[in-house]
């Protein structure tokens, strides 16, 4: 006796684990793209430079409100000081007193308003520097240097896939895949170290793909329109021969 696997083939397409389309947090004039489309960027690294003098000079102006109101600040506190001593010795009026503690809270408030004006400042600054917000393989560049980019466009600059590893996400039955279920519960199924399904790729040509997947039933949706099961299945990339969109089959065994 041996046992025969029954292998499922169902049509599937590749998608990206994650994707993100790159866009501008502030509004300016395009002076450098640094990155190389169709490379691979790390989160954090700089793809566009945004003309960043306005901005330094937001900063500048803003440090220097906030060391005019520090001196108010400054200045209202030793005139607090100056009231709390002579009305220690009665020789000033309870409403000079309040007067001179008002000034103080006032003048420490707008402190406070400066600072966050300068937070603000830098922030805007640090953002003249558009950068990956994920690890992944990005695109062609939406946009060239001179371009005026805005805040919150609808458009995004460029657009980046991780790729590494890959869903594949193929459709089933709703009957075959309670059934799938019960057989994975049940121990039926190829298991990975970590408990998943293992499936495996064909490929367009009709080879094998030559890393295996696991299965995601987290991952199941229903198509509303076919009223199908969307499985969806995990695969390494690691020489990125799995493109998104790729056509695929994929075995169940």
């Amino acid at each position: 006796p041996a046992a025969i696997p029954l292998v499922n083939e169902l049509p599937g397409r590749i998608a990206p684990t994650r994707i993100a389309e790159v866009r501008p947090r502030v509004s300016g004039i395009l002076v450098e793209r640094v990155f190389e489309q169709g490379s691979v960027v790390e989160a954090g690294d700089v793809l566009y430079r945004i003309d960043s003098d306005q901005f330094r000079v937001q900063v500048e102006r803003a440090q220097a409100l906030l060391d005019q109101a520090e001196a108010t600040r400054k200045a209202a506190s030793q005139s607090a000081a100056r009231q709390v001593e002579l009305r220690e010795r009665n020789v000033v009026s309870a409403q000079a007193f309040d007067d001179a503690n008002a000034a103080l809270a006032v003048a420490e408030a707008g402190v406070a308003v400066a600072r966050a004006a300068l937070a603000a400042a830098q922030l805007d600054l640090q953002h003249a520097d558009v950068r990956a917000p994920i690890a992944g393989r990005i695109g062609r560049a939406r946009v060239t240097e001179g371009a005026l980019v805005t805040a919150n466009a609808v458009d995004s600059l460029a657009t980046i896939q991780q790729l590494d590893p890959v869903y594949a996400d193929f459709t089933q039955s709703a009957a075959y895949l309670m059934a799938l279920r019960r057989a994975h519960e049940n121990g039926e199924l190829t298991r990975s170290e970590t408990g998943e399904a293992t499936v495996r790729l064909l490929l367009d040509d009709g080879s094998e793909y030559a890393h295996d997947g696991k299965l995601l039933f987290t991952e199941a949706t229903v198509d509303a329109s076919t009223g199908q099961i969307i499985l969806r299945g995990e695969f390494p990339n690691p020489d990125g021969d799995l493109l998104p969109g790729m056509y695929v089959r994929v075995l169940i065994e």
